[in-house]
């Protein structure tokens, strides 16, 4: 991550505190809900809208390291789902940092709750005219702050707030993956200060960056750092980076819902096809009668294999006439009278049957009642659906009618 001034805010939620830049005594707070308003109170005299970084680390926010395979998130989200079935609920933020390679594999440091906060979080500041831009991990903030690399090229850095027994340190050692250690409880920043000076004197070439509330007893110290100092860094974090907890999705916008459809349904018709290919060849091997005409079709699949809608058609042909869901009219329905108050993050079709998940604005539940009742159509049914969550996420079911 490079380094060059910014225009917003960063504030940091740790434990049950705000840390904000320039100010060196916390903000305390009961729960998230009181959390907002906390934050809002101390920044109703200033300008509004005010934009702010989020810097989020409460204790239900986990960081571990797994080995993932190397690809996007999505890619990322099914293959470690069923370990940490968090990523997979809507209503969790989650994120990961960069993957690298390991041995003959990649890893990366995976971020979620562990419960629902960050989303609903993000809503009530909005409403109170704090708009969250963006929401890093503590982790991937402190990595950010050494202004230049140690001579093997390591990266420590460990952050503690006496009186309020927490800690954490992002290491990545020159020869080894990077890791999250957390302390928290009575004797957390002790038992941090301990490992840290037990790493350095293992890593004598590795130096240290210790950041803390408390003023630096030399200032020019370069391994000692305020947090609140800290906070008023000029560090750029890229909302294109990996481990922003704020998805991308929240902009979709229903042309581009409509879009990502039609890429989607091409995509899964692209497998269906090959899957149909196999099929047909152990079709045509019990029909010797037909083996002419159907080595032509064979054939014809195998020249349409790397054009997905073409394949989708030759599907669709090849079961009957009317068997294909009337996915078109669908998305017209979906999109056409989408109001501005809802926002789609995906549209599922699959074995006569589709599901619609996105998010809808604060109040705005009315607007997302009327919209569903507007879906009904004579080709398909749409089923009961439950209110929006706290959250804004929302998921309408429904099944094309035979």
């Amino acid at each position: 991550m490079s380094i060059s001034p910014t225009s917003e805010r960063t504030a940091l939620l740790w434990g049950r505190c705000w840390w904000l830049a320039g100010r060196t005594e916390p903000l305390g707070f009961e729960n998230l809900s009181h959390a907002a308003e906390v934050l809002a109170a101390h920044l109703a005299g200033e300008p509004h809208p005010v934009r702010l970084r989020l810097i989020y680390q409460p204790d239900s926010l986990m960081t571990v390291a797994v080995a993932c395979p190397h690809g996007p998130r999505a890619a990322l989200q099914k293959a470690l789902a069923f370990e940490h079935p968090a990523i997979a609920d809507p209503a969790r933020a989650w994120s990961h940092e960069p993957i690298l390679p390991l041995g003959d594999g990649y890893s990366t440091l995976l971020h979620y709750e562990t419960e629902p906060g960050l989303f609903s979080l993000v809503a009530r500041l909005a409403h109170s005219g704090v708009i969250v831009t963006s929401a890093w991990p503590l982790a991937t903030f402190l990595q950010s702050l050494p202004k230049e690399l140690s001579e093997t090229g390591a990266i420590l850095v460990l952050a503690f707030a006496d009186g309020h027994d927490c800690a954490l340190a992002y290491h990545h050692p020159a020869d080894g993956r990077p890791m999250v250690h957390r302390w928290h409880g009575e004797g957390a920043v002790d038992e941090a200060q301990t490992w840290i000076e037990e790493e350095t004197d293992r890593r004598l070439d590795d130096q240290a960056l210790l950041v803390s509330p408390k003023e630096a007893a030399n200032p020019d110290d370069p391994l000692s750092l305020p947090l609140h100092e800290a906070l008023a860094s000029p560090v750029v974090m890229p909302r294109s980076h990996p481990a922003q907890l704020l998805p991308a999705a929240s902009a979709v916008t229903p042309q581009r819902a409509a879009i990502a459809a039609s890429i989607f349904l091409l995509l899964a018709g692209g497998w269906g096809g090959a899957a149909y290919a196999r099929d047909y060849l152990a079709w045509t091997a019990r029909h010797d009668a037909n083996q002419q005409e159907k080595s032509a079709l064979r054939a014809e699949i195998e020249h349409y294999r790397v054009n997905a809608a073409e394949i989708v058609a030759l599907r669709a042909r090849l079961a009957g006439p009317g068997s294909s869901p009337p996915v078109g009219e669908l998305l017209d329905a979906v999109c056409g009278a989408l109001p501005p108050q809802l926002a789609l993050d995906r549209i599922r079709v699959a074995q006569g049957r589709f599901s619609l998940n996105g998010h809808v604005a604060p109040g705005a539940t009315a607007a997302w009642e009327q919209w569903r009742n507007r879906l009904g159509g004579k080709r398909w049914t749409v089923e009961p659906a439950a209110a929006p969550r706290d959250t804004g996420a929302f998921t309408v079911n429904g099944v094309f009618t035979p």
